[in-house]
């Protein structure tokens, strides 16, 4: 019975062994290859990497996208109210116009070459000065020194170059800091008919007060 009971237990001692001989840790540090075949689909799998690429727009500092408020305005654009003298009855007269501020004596001698305003306020004017009349003008001390081409009295009667140089002395004597005109045709100075037909001496300044014969509203 004994003998019996000791082989049973060697078999099981054996069958022990056997297990833990082929289940339990390597007894050697070597590296041991395992087969492609006995490796798992998911651990086999070759690894794929994806990239995305994100393209970045940037504006300029100094642009906005379209429709955004960028808080500029524009510019307003002042105006004054100058005076220029033209012709009505063989009388002079005041007309007042709008100009962009600050109106210099180039745009004043511009308007005042142009002729009449269009519409109501220059209705049964005309003027004594010629569309093609060049002038340069200079303002020194209070003075305005007018040099104009020969176009300024030529082919003028006597009444229409007095009208001529009043629509310009009446002018310019009525702009901030001009209180008197030295006429010259093309660089000589010249005498000028003042308005009750005498003459000032070639470069002898005339005024404002000269011409107020000439003003349909006048006293002279």
């Amino acid at each position: 019975m004994k003998s019996k009971i000791f082989t049973v237990q060697a078999v099981i001692a054996s069958v022990a062994l056997l297990l833990l001989s082929s289940c339990g840790v390597p007894s050697t540090n070597e590296f041991t290859k395992i087969a492609d075949a006995n490796i798992p689909f998911e651990l086999n799998a070759t690894t794929t990497t994806s990239s995305t690429t994100t393209t970045s727009t940037t504006l300029p500092l100094d642009q906005s996208m379209p429709g955004a408020d960028t808080g500029e305005t524009t510019p307003e654009i002042l105006n004054e109210t100058v005076e220029l003298y033209f012709i009505t009855a063989n009388r002079v007269l005041a007309t007042k116009i709008q100009i962009a501020s600050p109106a210099t004596t180039n745009q004043v001698l511009a308007a005042l070459i142009a002729g009449p305003p269009i519409g109501d306020a220059g209705l049964g004017l005309r003027s004594a000065l010629s569309a093609r009349l060049t002038a340069t003008i200079d303002v020194s001390k209070g003075i305005a020194n007018i040099d104009a081409g020969a176009e300024l009295l030529d082919g003028l009667s006597p009444i229409d170059q007095r009208l001529a140089i009043a629509q310009l002395v009446l002018t310019f004597t009525s702009r901030p800091g001009v209180g008197q005109v030295v006429l010259s045709i093309e660089g000589s100075q010249i005498a000028i008919p003042r308005g009750r037909g005498d003459l000032a001496k070639p470069g002898t300044p005339v005024s404002f007060e000269d011409y107020l014969s000439l003003l349909l509203d006048g006293t002279g």
